[in-house]
């Protein structure tokens, strides 16, 4: 991997995650003043593409006809907005990557705190996603992400507790063909106060990253999704951290070596940002792979 292993051929030298890579540290002074995509532009920034199957997945990455494996991309909206990384990765590996992702939703057999329609819809996209996962026995992967901070109904337990209870029985219900779980640790929090302030920032001819970062102990909260994979303390069931990426020991940063890490408050990442995370998640990746049976 070199300096710049986690940018495109267009992108100048340290972008985005790249500007963080500690094995190989990699400064650009010119990026300092500099964000791509500009706030204003982030949200209509398209993505990759995600080709339909069914009603409920569309496919990315390699074809299915020329690929040598198959991956699920299962979770909530902060499953879908690692699409761009996950593609640079299963592209490296020659896989087909299909995305199961509703917004909203978490995989987990819990109650959120949503109205009672869309309580609904996520109970029952929750057990349609099982399905769909035990009727294509071909996807033995699956990578997971899902919105860290969320209430739900939780009788006698901790809000912690309740989402790691659900999330454990989510997959314990998982057919057996999915042989290996991987748990991808939820970007850190913004705020609505995050994107004008690298508006006014840019403007000043100020750095955004440094002047509107959050402390990490606010921003990076426990992933219950961690959590929970750290219980089971199962093979089947194993968590890629890159959270270095976004924050240092103190502070997380919302513009990363010229790259802008958020597209709105909803903590949902640019598809410019997530793209420059592709080979650091491969990597990760990789070195779980070497464990597998």
């Amino acid at each position: 991997m070199s300096g710049t292993v986690g940018t495109s051929h267009a992108d100048p030298p340290c972008f985005g995650a790249a500007s963080r890579d500690a094995a190989h540290p990699c400064r650009n002074p010119s990026l300092r003043y500099s964000v791509v995509p500009a706030p204003d532009d982030a949200l209509v920034t398209t993505d990759i593409v995600c080709e339909p199957i069914d009603r409920l997945t569309c496919s990315f990455g390699v074809p299915a006809d020329r690929a040598t494996a198959v991956m699920g991309l299962v979770g909530d909206s902060h499953a879908g907005h690692w699409r761009s990384a996950v593609d640079v990765m299963a592209k490296e590996l020659g896989w087909s990557a299909v995305m199961l992702a509703e917004p909203g939703c978490s995989f987990a057999r819990v109650t959120p705190v949503l109205p009672r329609w869309k309580v609904t819809e996520c109970r029952e996209w929750n057990q349609a996603a099982t399905e769909w996962l035990a009727d294509h026995p071909q996807v033995s992967t699956v990578l997971m992400s899902n919105r860290q901070f969320k209430p739900v109904t939780r009788p006698g337990q901790s809000r912690q507790a309740a989402n790691v209870a659900g999330i454990l029985a989510a997959w314990s219900h998982l057919p057996a063909s999915v042989q290996h779980i991987i748990v991808l640790r939820d970007d850190p929090l913004t705020t609505e106060s995050t994107l004008p302030c690298v508006e006014r920032a840019i403007a000043k001819r100020r750095d955004a990253g440094v002047t509107c970062a959050r402390s990490r102990k606010r921003a990076l909260r426990s992933d219950p999704y961690l959590v929970a994979a750290r219980k089971l303390q199962s093979p089947r069931v194993q968590v890629v951290d890159l959270s270095p990426f976004f924050c240092s020991a103190r502070l997380c940063y919302p513009v990363v070596g010229g790259a802008l890490v958020y597209k709105d408050s909803w903590d949902h990442l640019t598809q410019v940002f997530a793209r420059t995370l592709g080979p650091y998640l491969l990597d990760r990746v990789h070195r779980l792979m070497r464990t597998w049976a």
